[in-house]
């Protein structure tokens, strides 16, 4: 199922996914999660996820202040995030990550966009495989009284299936939002 979800969002390409990209970032907008002097964690588009970049742009234009993941260990699978305040590179997987900036504990942050590789209407989703979310955010499953941050994913409307299996180890996301729609999966609002 992973190798065709993946296949789905590598199949969109240059103007369609700059486009799709910017309607991503105008339906986030519209939700109203890009507040002045809010902490949000963002990462850096692949060539085969929903591009990132006009979001980035427009979190900046209204003053947020951007964290990006940082791969701190390949052998445990462990990433933090970090302010985006200096250099950019490729880092573990060819990902790109800050070089420097500090160290937010993800508590810190008020929001996090996460990648994904497939969802479903339920909030179920799938990554890459290897969990660095899940372990970053695995306190949300032991204190279910501390929501913090608001997380929400970010895909392609193809990457929803009609259901995805949930393991206990998997941290629920709060919504996703698509270049088309947004699917809500907690009463709260932003």
């Amino acid at each position: 199922m992973r190798r065709d979800l993946r296949a789905r969002r590598q199949a969109i390409r240059g103007r369609v996914r700059r486009q799709k990209g910017r309607l991503l970032a105008r339906h986030i907008a519209a939700l109203g999660l890009l507040q002045t002097g809010r902490r949000i964690g963002l990462y850096l588009a692949t060539a085969e996820e929903i591009d990132t970049t006009p979001l980035l742009e427009l979190a900046r234009r209204h003053g947020c202040l951007i964290a990006l993941p940082r791969v701190i260990s390949r052998r445990r699978d462990r990433m933090r995030f970090f302010d985006l305040t200096g250099r950019i590179q490729r880092g573990a997987f060819g990902i790109l990550e800050p070089q420097g900036g500090a160290m937010r504990a993800a508590r810190e942050l008020d929001v996090v966009f996460m990648p994904l590789v497939g969802f479903d209407a339920r909030g179920n989703r799938i990554g890459m495989g290897r969990g660095f979310y899940d372990r970053l955010f695995a306190y949300r499953l032991r204190l279910t009284h501390c929501r913090r941050p608001l997380l929400v994913g970010l895909a392609y409307a193809v990457q929803q299936v009609a259901a995805l299996p949930s393991a206990s180890h998997d941290v629920p996301v709060d919504a996703i939002v698509t270049e088309s729609s947004t699917l809500w999966f907690d009463q709260r609002t932003p």
